[in-house]
């Protein structure tokens, strides 16, 4: 997918681009910790997240890099 002006790709910190994340669920039933696989909700799975300027420049302050960026026009 070709990035629009303003967006930019980074690597999901939450599940560092794996696209899903393994928690530690209680049932109710037997109060057992049982350990689970499910997709992220921060990139929907997708491992990378692609956000607009503003948001790209927080991140980039709080030291990430993009992976893409806009094309130069």
């Amino acid at each position: 997918m070709t990035l629009v002006a303003g967006e930019y790709e980074f690597t999901c910190d939450e599940c560092d681009g794996d696209g899903n994340l393994q928690y530690i669920r209680i049932t109710t039933e037997d109060d057992e910790p049982e350990l689970v696989w499910d997709k992220c909700d921060d990139c929907r799975g997708e491992g990378r997240l692609l956000v607009d300027e503003e948001e790209a420049a927080e991140k980039i302050r709080w030291g990430q890099t993009p992976t893409r960026t806009p094309a130069a026009t």
